[in-house]
């Protein structure tokens, strides 16, 4: 009886110490780029959160971007969209789909860069 309590005892305390570092980890991530969840279709022209959104992911996921995160598409978004397209192997074409927002979703919470 002692032995799966004891047993019981630890289990439950790595769990806790699991369910407790989960959280932690997950905020990390958020905290880098937490503009918005939102992942629309963007394009050179447009203006909103979720361009910072985009900037702030392709700041983290490219080795030399200057982007500032000022909430415009402009010449500078679209030549590091078009850079982390290449370099992810998808089509350069500056569009910002579901294949670059998951792309970038996955370098983002990676510690290194695309390229």
């Amino acid at each position: 009886m002692k032995r799966i309590t004891a047993a019981l005892g630890v289990a439950a305390l790595a769990l806790s110490i699991g369910v407790a570092a989960a959280p932690a980890a997950s905020a990390q991530a958020s905290v880098r780029c937490n503009y918005t969840s939102s992942e629309p279709f963007l394009s050179y022209g447009d203006n909103s959160t979720a361009v910072k959104q985009l900037q702030c992911e392709l700041y983290n996921s490219l080795k030399d971007s200057y982007l500032t995160r000022d909430g415009i598409f402009g010449g500078g978004t679209l030549s590091d969209v078009k850079k982390f397209q290449g370099c992810v192997g998808l089509p350069k074409d500056g569009l910002v789909g579901p294949k670059t927002w998951a792309q970038l979703d996955k370098w983002t919470a990676r510690s290194g860069f695309a390229c």
